[in-house]
């Protein structure tokens, strides 16, 4: 259940998570059943599948016309209802099996009084960018043979609710065409809102650790579908690119078992190790492990077959594995952020910050604060192209008026990855912080929703102006020094500028270098490492900056005088080295840093330009493993 909802752009009123669209049933003359002008017999399908269809007789017909007494369900919902017609869909089939004995799930997409075979109508319900979308279709089927129901099909023939849905999922889509074939991760979204991972099992190190992930998650109320490759098509009775749904696991003599299910519900089942009529049954009650030898399209397998056979797998939650373990976690409350990549915001990586930027705070708890960021981008049509995508988050270290020192959270890496939709996980410490979305290329405009998923609520959620100004770096939690880890837990950013005749001195051979910002630095500490960022905003042109760190007496007064600067630089006794041995860091950089290791005491550092009177604005950043005062 969300239990809180943000939205900014392109936003919608949400409530609880469950916000359904406008959309008004259709209008229904008395005892003229209704006649869906939207989507019509000769668009629902077309190509090559109508052309199939068509040399087997096809016809539209109600369902009063085939069935004796059809009904939406008999004697309700279960996995062994779901068949697969002509469609490619069992990749949807698939989802719709996980679910169907799942009541607080299948009643969202097929709501109460979704079928009335007396005017015609069918009610369904599909997820899509944020909000439940309604779906009227009259309940004409594609037929084939004068009575044999072409599409997805109940085992019960006098049951409807499958048939109903695989239509008003391709009316949802525009036809048949446009759900023929597809991705799990995309049916589970459409039917549940939830958040969906795939997995490919080549990217998998430990496939026991994976076994354990997957157990978890059926055992704990997630879903599972797994797909064999083309080049497994016939292997042990497996058919290739296909998509089956995981039911069940068990261990029977020390081995570990799969139980999954073709959407077909046919004989067309593993026919291997540990399959209905495998002779590895033999002496293993059906107590012990329920295995019914049924044409039914369920079957066991044994991990290490199911490994070699199957190359991907989807696991799907209505809210995220943190720790992919395969148990959901808690992250009951959801932030939805609509927004879009437009004009100058299409920023692209190269000029990530350019991108939207979207604040949030995370309370104080006395553990970290397990986050996920979903990012999905919205196509107009389910084929359309999608582009290579991802979203940082950023700790925001520092802010003064318009300005914003960013942390990034996340691993250093350029990684963009096509997809409608991707997932980022995050351990934080209460605190600001900043999301930022992008595309890798520039100039892409598109609408985009980021949901952030965390065990409590946040809060002071808004969009940053786009005129903020806002400098970044890589996160750097600790520090390696001769050999010995330090954890940088102290943190503090100044702002500065330079300006013309004021404070912008130029460099020390400058009789005007001690016009430019000093800081005085005082360590507490025996000894303590300080690590010195100095940061310039990346949409601007980068100014070359110098950093001179000076040992001073308590009493000195702040700021030192060009003569005693001189002094000080001349004696060499006084200019403190970085670890590194520089007496001195200057470059042309938007982000670098000077690393020392001080005693107790104070310390003068001056930050300077290249040339007097040049004029621009930078950022300090001071690490290090406790408090230090900077005046």
């Amino acid at each position: 259940v969300a239990r809180r909802n943000t939205a900014f752009k392109f936003a919608t009123n949400t409530t609880h998570g469950f916000k359904v669209s406008d959309k008004e049933p259709p209008s229904v003359g008395y005892r003229r059943p209704w006649v869906d002008r939207d989507f019509r017999m000769t668009d629902a399908i077309q190509g090559s599948l109508y052309a199939e269809a068509v040399r087997k007789r096809l016809e539209w017909k109600r369902p009063q016309e085939i069935r004796l007494n059809p009904v939406l369900y008999t004697e309700g919902r279960s996995r062994y209802d779901v068949g697969q017609g002509g469609a490619g869909t069992c990749w949807f089939l698939a989802t719709v099996s996980a679910i169907a004995d799942k009541p607080v799930l299948l009643d969202k997409v097929i709501p109460g009084k979704a079928y009335s075979p007396e005017d015609g109508t069918f009610h369904a319900r599909f997820w899509q960018f944020g909000k439940w979308e309604d779906v009227y279709i009259d309940d004409y089927l594609p037929v084939i043979y004068g009575d044999r129901i072409w599409g997805a099909h109940s085992k019960d023939e006098e049951e409807m609710w499958i048939s109903l849905l695989e239509k008003a999922f391709a009316k949802h889509h525009g036809s048949y065409n446009a759900v023929d074939g597809g991705k799990a991760v995309d049916a589970f979204s459409a039917l549940t809102g939830g958040v969906s991972e795939s997995v490919d099992h080549k990217d998998v190190t430990n496939p026991d650790d994976f076994y354990v992930r997957i157990n978890n998650a059926i055992k704990s109320g997630s879903y599972v579908i797994s797909s064999v490759p083309t080049r497994n098509h016939r292997v042990f009775g497996l058919v290739g690119g296909h998509a089956y749904t995981m039911t069940g696991t068990a261990q029977v003599r020390g081995e570990r078992l799969l139980r999954l299910r073709n959407p077909w519900g046919t004989d067309r089942e593993w026919t291997g190790r540990w399959s209905d009529k495998s002779e590895t049954w033999n002496g293993i009650p059906p107590s012990e492990v329920p295995h019914a030898d049924r044409p039914d399209g369920e079957f066991w397998v044994s991990f290490g077959d199911f490994w070699n056979f199957f190359s991907e797998s989807t696991i799907c939650s209505l809210t995220p594995d943190f720790d992919k373990d395969g148990r959901t976690d808690t992250l009951d409350y959801i932030v939805h952020i609509y927004g879009q990549w437009v004009g100058p915001k299409a920023a692209g990586f190269q000029n990530k910050l350019g991108n939207p930027k979207y604040l949030f705070t995370v309370p104080d708890e006395d553990d970290d604060v397990p986050v996920v960021v979903q990012l999905i981008q919205k196509k107009k049509h389910r084929r359309d192209s999608t582009d290579q995508i991802r979203c940082d988050l950023f700790k925001i270290q520092g802010s003064a008026d318009s300005r914003f020192a960013l942390e990034n959270m996340g691993t250093k890496t350029n990684s963009y990855t096509d997809g409608a939709q991707r997932s980022f996980r995050f351990r934080l410490k209460g605190g600001n912080y900043c999301v930022v979305p992008s595309a890798s290329k520039p100039g892409i405009e598109r609408e985009f929703l980021i949901r952030v998923f965390t065990p409590l609520p946040l809060s002071n959620v808004r969009e940053l102006d786009e005129r903020a100004r806002v400098v970044s770096y890589e996160l750097q939690p600790s520090l390696n020094i001769a050999g010995r880890d330090y954890q940088l837990s102290f943190c503090r950013t100044e702002f500065g500028t330079w300006r013309s005749g004021v404070n912008a001195g130029g460099q020390m051979s400058h009789q005007t270098h001690d016009i430019n910002p000093q800081y005085r630095i005082t360590i507490t500490q025996n000894e303590a490492p300080l690590l010195v960022r100095a940061l310039q905003e990346t949409s601007k042109q980068s100014l070359p900056v110098g950093l001179q760190l000076y040992s001073v007496d308590s009493g000195d007064s702040i700021p030192l005088t060009y003569e005693q600067l001189r002094e000080k630089r001349n004696s060499g006794s006084e200019i403190v080295h970085t670890t590194d041995g520089d007496a001195y860091r200057f470059m042309r950089s938007y982000d670098f840093g000077a690393t020392y290791m001080l005693r107790r005491g104070d310390y003068l550092l001056i930050v300077h330009s290249d040339t007097p009177n040049m004029e621009g604005d930078f950022a300090l950043v001071f690490k290090s493993t406790a408090e230090v005062q900077i005046k």
